[in-house]
């Protein structure tokens, strides 16, 4: 029997390995009834872990001195509930089993050890990526009596930012007894004047899981690394909480960079923040599934507005700038929609394949129709129609996007009324409906899932700087909680693959809506 060309890797439960411990796997000879591998590392580690920064690279060593975490002198804390030095996250639980085997290898059918050839790994040992597994740690490098941590919440807003600071203030003060914290108002430019920080406690935070937006508000733009750093050792604080997206999680990234130069022991953790998932590497960021359930919520009333008129159609538009997650998911989960228009994939409004008459088709087969598009699909098209106005951009570097809903509905109203009115022994037209829920998903508090994801990154991240890591984002991979290097998702997007197995297939089939795939796409 062939060995299989793609497997699922399974290391220990979930994903959790220790990388030290697999070394010796790749000196073994693996085998079974059927198929026999047996392959030889030179390297001396099978998993390549990302390296995540820690103070005590630069600071000096009565500045590294180590304490031992208060949660491990509570009574009957088993060691094991602490993360180990070696333990680790593998990024990818689906590969291609022959990617790291050179070709000089041989598979067999038989158990004959003589009969197969010794092979060497192509990169010396598989060599896998993997990311450090969050959680406390037994010993931590500052003293808590002396401590003093800042949190800050920047960009747009979204559901779970106030769970976030929640979770942060809670972490540190009941499990680590940090008892200094405050809060930076209004984005980056809040550093710049410590007056009007927030002294944060218990007492403050108590309800802020119940409540959307964030306590300390927020903006775009007003980073300045050297003047935040300056305002940090000025007012004495040494862990930094931040939590945003894209363009945040850059100037997290230069933050820390800026403290490294200096030699300082401040450790700098962030906490991604982005509705629309777009955040590479780590599964889902929080307030995504929140989000993805008011948009249902809104395409569900544009079907039942749709089954109420003779040739009805509904056309909801959610957010998703460059990602068309909350599209996806909600267009999916819903179980209405007929249509499902994403940034990732290019559409045409007419002719074989394109989606006038695919909704015509709905429409005479089912007398409605609901159609989901992402707030930044068919740019592209909008700009090859005339449609486009100039570039411009927001604080934070965005470009503003021109605004598909109305122009679609037009588009749609004026090629399927004629369409329509040809067929309906009334003279019907299309009864058009139009629902944006845009700023609808983002103000609302967080569902119980995001909440609970909000408390497990937010005291993650609590546990990574107190250990000394910095430079940092919390994020779940492959379901358990890591630390990723910042610079391994600065400047980088997470967007719906479209050429390989994924949710996007769903879509297309499930909606019967044209692929928009080429034939080059299919081969890739």
């Amino acid at each position: 029997m062939l060995f299989p060309q793609l497997i699922t890797l399974s290391l220990l439960p979930a994903t959790v390995c220790s990388w030290a411990s697999f070394t010796a796997l790749s000196h073994s000879k693996r085998t079974s009834s059927s198929s026999s591998l047996i392959a030889l590392s030179k390297s001396s580690e099978l998993w390549n872990v990302e390296k995540v920064d820690h103070i005590s690279e630069w600071t000096t060593a009565a500045l590294t001195k180590t304490y031992p975490n208060p949660l491990s002198l509570k009574d009957n804390v088993p060691s094991s509930w602490f993360v180990g030095l070696n333990d680790a996250v593998a990024m990818n639980v689906k590969i291609d089993a022959l990617e790291t085997i050179d070709e000089t290898c041989v598979l067999s059918d038989d158990d004959d050890d003589d009969s197969e050839e010794e092979c060497t790994s192509r990169r010396g040992g598989i060599n896998a990526e993997a990311f450090i597994l969050a959680g406390p740690r037994a010993k931590i490098s500052f003293d808590p009596s002396t401590s003093k941590a800042a949190i800050v919440t920047c960009g747009g807003l979204c559901p779970g930012l106030n769970s976030v600071v929640r979770e942060v203030v809670m972490c540190l003060s009941r499990q680590y007894g940090v008892q200094d914290i405050v809060g930076i108002p209004k984005g980056y430019r809040g550093f710049l004047y410590p007056e009007e920080w927030k002294s944060l406690d218990e007492d403050v935070v108590q309800n802020l899981h119940n409540q959307g937006g964030s306590m300390l508000g927020s903006s775009r733009g007003g980073h300045d690394t050297g003047a935040i750093v300056d305002s940090l050792v000025k007012e004495g604080i040494n862990l930094l909480f931040i939590s945003g997206g894209d363009g945040t999680v850059r100037g997290a990234a230069k933050i820390a960079e800026e403290v490294k130069r200096r030699g300082l022991a401040i450790s700098v953790a962030c906490i991604p923040k982005t509705i629309d998932n777009d955040i590479p590497l780590i599964d889902r960021t929080f307030g995504f599934e929140t989000a993805c359930e008011a948009a249902c919520e809104a395409i569900n009333v544009a079907n039942t507005e749709a089954e109420g008129f003779p040739f009805g159609l509904g056309v909801v538009k959610v957010m998703g700038r460059n990602s068309g997650f909350i599209a996806m998911h909600s267009s999916l989960a819903s179980c209405v929609a007929d249509l499902c228009l994403v940034p990732e994939v290019d559409f045409y409004l007419d002719g074989k394949g394109g989606i006038v008459d695919h909704l015509y088709e709905r429409l005479l087969m089912h007398d409605k129709a609901v159609v989901v598009v992402a707030e930044g699909a068919g740019q592209k098209l909008m700009a090859e129609m005339g449609a486009a106005g100039e570039e411009v951009k927001d604080a934070s570097g965005n470009v503003l996007l021109d605004d598909i809903g109305p122009w679609l509905c037009k588009q749609l109203k004026q090629r399927l009324d004629e369409k329509l009115e040809e067929t309906s022994i009334h003279g019907d037209k299309l009864t058009l409906k139009y629902v944006d829920p845009s700023y609808m998903v983002r103000g609302i508090p967080p569902n119980t899932a995001d909440n609970l994801y909000c408390l497990q990154l937010a005291h993650n991240a609590v546990h990574g700087a107190m250990a000394g890591l910095t430079n940092f984002i919390v994020g779940s991979v492959n379901t358990k909680e890591c630390y990723v290097p910042t610079n391994m998702v600065a400047n980088k997007r997470n967007v719906i693959d479209t050429s390989h197995q994924s949710l996007w297939e769903m879509v297309v089939f499930s909606t019967g809506q044209p692929s928009f795939q080429t034939n080059d796409d299919k081969d890739d």
